[in-house]
């Protein structure tokens, strides 16, 4: 069965990326799901409001947190508490194949990701993506595009499996060279001169060159665990 018959398949160009984001936005406005390439694979959103659509499709247990996309790294402040660095050094990073995890903001719904005190934050280096977070206004719900613990999506067809739970799908075409599918770097940064890097990714050398020039000091999870604890005494 042709693509297009499962689900509805956009083509994405410099031509179509206007007409796509309008038509995301309408998606995702009325409660829908969008498969869209990133920076480092395909991934799938929703608004915050409709994360147990992202769970079902991907067959994933609910202990397991979603992150979040926002459109610039000055958006950061509006779902997480990241005044444990300088807005320079989130404008190095950001937008880039990163995602950033801090303290969850007080202005997430109490429903997303329930009971877990962190969130990850990715702005990726998508002209796509960028616009449509823009053009929306809220932020997004987001995680890869397959079934949890499957293999990282780079190109629509390797999630087609899950196209009759998607509203529309952006095929923006193979991500990298399709040979090595590595999605991005996630940094811990919740905690004032310290940095923990929790899965090394696709950007891990420049990122981590980045954080030293900032002056952080890289530690183990133990240690950021017990700055976390300190903090809220």
């Amino acid at each position: 069965m042709p693509l297009s018959h499962v689900a509805k398949v956009l083509r994405l160009s410099t031509e179509t990326m206007d007409e796509i984001v309008e038509v995301a936005c309408r998606i995702l406005s009325s409660g829908g799901v969008v498969a869209l390439p990133t920076d480092t694979l395909y991934g799938v959103t929703t608004v915050l409001e409709h994360t147990d659509k992202l769970y079902a499709l991907k067959k994933r247990t609910a202990d397991k947190p979603l992150g979040i996309f926002v459109p610039s790294a000055t958006d950061v402040s509006r779902v997480a508490e990241c005044s444990t660095v300088e807005v320079s050094l989130l404008r190095s990073l950001l937008p880039g194949p990163v995602t950033l995890i801090f303290d969850r903001g007080n202005a997430l719904p109490v429903k997303f990701n329930p009971g877990v005190h962190a969130v990850g934050v990715r702005v990726p280096n998508s002209r796509f993506v960028q616009a449509l977070t823009r053009r929306i206004g809220v932020p997004l719900a987001q995680t890869s595009a397959n079934i949890s613990g499957g293999p990282s999506p780079v190109q629509i067809s390797d999630f087609e499996e899950l196209f009759p739970e998607i509203d529309l799908v952006v095929d923006g075409g193979l991500i990298g060279d399709g040979k090595e599918a590595v999605g991005s770097t996630i940094v811990d940064l919740s905690r004032k001169g310290f940095y923990h890097i929790i899965r090394e990714g696709c950007a891990l050398l420049e990122t981590s060159e980045l954080l030293h020039q900032a002056g952080l000091k890289e530690t183990d999870i133990d240690e950021i665990m017990a700055l976390r604890n300190t903090s809220k005494i």
